[in-house]
């Protein structure tokens, strides 16, 4: 009961909070998020490939989504996150030099995220809760990790955005707040493309938002007839 009323909480913080990211992409796979633990995985190759170009090789190990290779990951973000704000204390950063700072910070918040996860299945003492598996290991047999909904839905954005570079947000509070972010470099270009194609995500998701609160709106009011029969 305790992690059902938490669940329902969790829900009804997301849906007083709706955030929409426009994102270019070189390429486009199409492709739905795998299972946990191979998404893990995907993750933590996606971030070793990204700081590698930022001249940050991680060790060769670096290959499986657990613990240990996101702590790793952390750590040498962290590091490089020092050096660039030790940079900045004495000249401004270039435009590239700010976005691989933005990239690290994701990097190294994401890390730390996926990290309280597996703490937290580590609580629950599940013999299975690690990931330092290989895929074929996975695909052998291994009982999926035991998430709940909200570790879930954590893993699912980590892995959609990845290390792809944000081009316009939008996070539209519920108290009435709007704002907009917008990348110098695409605020500067004449974008109207894109921001038709941003304003047009904004609109489906306050659409979906005002069906999604009358669908629940419906499902507790039939709650509290079933309660008060």
């Amino acid at each position: 009961m305790n992690d059902f009323k938490e669940q329902i909480s969790a829900i009804a913080h997301d849906l007083m909070n709706l955030e929409v990211n426009t994102i270019i992409k070189p390429n486009i796979t199409g492709r739905k998020m795998p299972s946990p633990r191979h998404a893990l995985i995907d993750i933590a190759k996606k971030y070793q490939v990204k700081m590698a170009a930022l001249g940050l090789p991680l060790d060769s190990d670096i290959k499986l989504g657990g613990f240990d290779s996101f702590h790793k990951i952390r750590e040498t973000a962290r590091g490089a996150i020092k050096g660039l704000e030790a940079t900045a204390k004495t000249r401004e950063l270039s435009e590239e030099g700010e976005a691989d700072f933005i990239m690290l910070q994701r990097i190294k918040g994401m890390s730390d995220q996926i990290k309280s996860i597996f703490n937290a299945l580590e609580k629950k003492r599940d013999k299975e809760c690690k990931n330092d598996f290989g895929r074929e290991d996975i695909e052998d047999g291994l009982k999926p990790l035991r998430l709940n909904s909200d570790e879930l839905v954590k893993i699912r954005k980590i892995w959609e955005m990845g290390v792809e570079e944000i081009a316009i947000q939008t996070v539209i509070q519920m108290d009435g707040d709007v704002i907009t972010r917008v990348q110098p470099k695409h605020a500067r270009a004449k974008n109207n493309e894109l921001y038709g194609f941003h304003n047009l995500g904004v609109n489906t998701c306050i659409s979906f938002w005002k069906e999604l609160i009358g669908i629940v709106k419906d499902f507790l009011a039939s709650l509290l007839k079933l309660a008060f029969k």
